[in-house]
């Protein structure tokens, strides 16, 4: 049996996912980003892992937990949220105005948008989801049932090395299982023409 070759993308995506305090946006604090750049020829690139500081952090003690994040020593590290917007903008510059991918990642962007207002000119309209694209999969009789659509499950699946709720670890694995899910349905240019 051949091995199937990584896709061949029309142009980059750039992946994207964040810890926070909690779940509420208008209460919890956006604490990390991970963002990576899947480019052409399916290779991750640009790693970047942004820590945002805030004059106060209302945290739920569940929401700690999970991310392991050490308040104290994540302040001391981050940086105001308006250079972490223009880094995010300096680093979307620099392959262009792509598309953001990411897996639920509507709950992503419900804390982006505060931080980037003019989202919608720094990156393309539209976004890729993992999730909802291993859902359309399993549905489709591409992927078994029995997967599961959670990022944990997706990355076993595909034996994709994963260690869970640190955003550039999460970004990455979700650009890795993107690659896997393009290869399922033998997606790009170069491998459907």
């Amino acid at each position: 049996m051949s091995e199937v070759l990584p896709p061949t993308l029309r142009q980059p995506i750039i992946f994207l996912d964040v810890e926070t305090g909690g779940r509420d946006p208008a209460r919890h604090p956006l604490l990390t980003l991970g963002l990576v750049t899947l480019d052409e020829a399916g290779q991750i690139t640009r790693p970047l892992h942004l820590f945002v500081k805030h004059s106060e952090y209302c945290v739920e003690p569940g929401a700690l937990a999970v991310t392991g994040i050490d308040l104290l020593a994540h302040d001391q590290a981050a940086q105001p949220s308006e250079e972490i917007a223009q880094q995010v903008r300096d680093y979307a510059a620099e392959v262009g105005r792509v598309m953001l991918g990411g897996h639920n990642f509507d709950f992503d962007l419900r804390f982006v948008r505060p931080l980037l207002p003019d989202l919608g000119r720094v990156f393309r309209r539209g976004h890729v989801d993992t999730k909802l694209t291993a859902q359309f999969l399993i549905h489709a009789g591409v992927l078994p049932h029995t997967v599961g659509t959670p990022l944990s499950q997706l990355t076993k699946h595909f034996g994709i090395g994963y260690t869970a709720h640190d955003a550039l670890e999460d970004a990455t694995a979700t650009a890795r299982v993107y690659v896997e899910l393009l290869k399922l349905v033998g997606a790009g240019p170069g491998q459907r023409d």
